[in-house]
């Protein structure tokens, strides 16, 4: 790697530590209830894989009770809430392409699921680093 590459890079490295660093960190509550979260989305994936239409039921019921938890609704920011709202409808969707075993619209709804964490998590991100 060139020097000129390297003092790019350890100054980016730095910028965004200094981000980082001011930002508000994730409490024990949120992170908690974001791992259960990610737990339940792996058996998801695997139950749309294959096909395993009352684990997905089951899997999605227990997800969409997750965004019910106090611990869900720990980050006070409108933005946030809107993130949340949009993760609900795609898990209600993917919910109901379980219950009607359709194969076609349940990975789709699991993508929409997935990609509404990404957007939620990118806007955090964000958020943290504007602070």
């Amino acid at each position: 790697m060139k020097a000129s590459n390297m003092k790019r890079l350890a100054l980016l490295s730095m910028v965004a530590a200094c981000g980082l660093a001011d930002a508000p960190a994730q409490g024990p509550e949120i992170h908690s209830v974001m791992r259960e979260k990610l737990n339940c989305t792996q058996k998801i994936l695997e139950a749309v894989v294959t096909s395993d239409w009352t684990g997905l039921e089951t899997e999605t019921r227990t997800l969409v009770q997750l965004t019910e938890d106090p611990r869900w609704r720990s980050l006070k920011y409108s933005e946030y809430t809107r993130h949340s709202a949009a993760f609900v409808q795609a898990v209600q969707t993917l919910h109901e392409a379980a219950a009607q075993r359709n194969l076609e619209v349940a990975p789709l709804a699991y993508s929409a699921v997935t990609l509404s964490c990404v957007e939620c998590h990118r806007y955090l991100a964000r958020e943290r680093l504007a602070r």
